[in-house]
């Protein structure tokens, strides 16, 4: 499985683009090989682009209402509840899930996430689905449902909310879906990896002998749930 793949036209989304940039550099600057019997990588994923979001909300007519819905319930059911999906890209998935059986986590990757000005952080959803029934018709309905529900939280109040108080506008928004395997073993049937971590170049706060630009990692046990909801972690100094 290549390690980026993209499924239908469009943008891949700011998430999406912040991901290939990250696997370039890594090809560009060869640092896959300067780190002995450690494996870099970016963990394989498919981007389902934007065309397919406005497809699909034509398709089951679904634009204005959500636009004007107030009630994210409402909005989660009419989603989970549309019938419509563009049948190429459906094949597409299928395709995916035949050569990957590891959990995998569906990601949001708007137009507007991950932008310089509007960082969009935590505002729409990340789902994590199990990919482990043996019947491929339950494990493609469950992804497509995801997919959906990534849709949905596009129109969630708190997005409209956020969207609100920025320079855009709600009908400007477009949803790419990030598909990306989840990096981890399994433990006791339980999947995670055995720590993750945040690492920022630029420390604000250093201490000597750390310099501001030495950076920081934050790091906890399993799926790194603790850190973005900044829980207690070990931090530590790269260079250090």
């Amino acid at each position: 499985l290549n390690t980026f793949a993209r499924i239908g036209g469009g943008s891949i989304g700011g998430k999406a683009r912040g991901l290939a940039f990250v696997n370039s550099l890594l090809s560009n600057f060869d640092v896959r090989h300067k780190f002995r019997d450690v494996e870099i990588t970016v963990p394989p994923a498919v981007v389902v682009a934007t065309d397919v979001f406005d497809s699909f909300l034509e398709l089951n007519n679904l634009r204005e209402f959500a636009l004007t819905c107030d009630n994210d319930e409402e909005i989660r059911s009419a989603f989970l509840q549309a019938y419509n999906f563009p049948q190429e890209i459906s094949d597409e998935l299928v395709s995916f899930l035949e050569i990957v059986d590891t959990p995998i986590a569906v990601h949001s990757s708007s137009l507007l996430e991950d932008s310089q000005g509007q960082p969009f952080a935590g505002v729409y959803d990340t789902l994590m689905i199990p990919n482990n029934n043996p019947d491929l018709s339950i494990r493609i309905m469950q992804l497509l449902s995801a997919i959906k529900l990534i849709y949905a939280s596009t129109f969630y109040q708190r997005a409209k909310a956020y969207i609100n108080i920025t320079t855009y506008r709600l009908e400007e928004e477009k949803m790419a879906v990030i598909i990306q395997k989840v990096v981890g073993e399994n433990h006791n049937q339980r999947f995670y990896p055995e720590f993750s971590g945040v690492a920022k170049s630029y420390n604000f706060y250093p201490t000597p002998p750390m310099m501001t630009d030495d950076g920081i990692v934050s790091v906890a046990l399993g799926l790194g749930k603790t850190i973005v909801e900044g829980g207690k972690t070990v931090r530590f100094c790269p260079k250090y």
